[in-house]
């Protein structure tokens, strides 16, 4: 759930610097964002990808609990 929230929070703050540099390139006379958008696209691309590439740490705490060893000595 948190891998969700995160990535659209991503993409939100992407949509926003992304419309400041259309909005400064279009005052400046450009019609595009140029390669600056492309920078923050890739940018975009890679924060994504490294959201989800990360395990969830319910995952990793349950494989812990998984090596448990019991003590059988009486």
């Amino acid at each position: 759930m948190t891998k969700i929230l995160v990535t659209i929070g991503a993409i939100l703050i992407f949509l926003l610097i992304f419309g400041v540099l259309i909005a400064s390139q279009k005052s400046s006379g450009n019609s595009n964002p140029g390669i600056f958008g492309i920078i923050l696209f890739g940018g975009l691309i890679a924060g994504i990808r490294a959201i989800w590439k990360k395990p969830d740490s319910s995952i990793e705490k349950k494989k812990e609990d998984d090596n448990f060893k019991l003590d059988k000595t009486i």
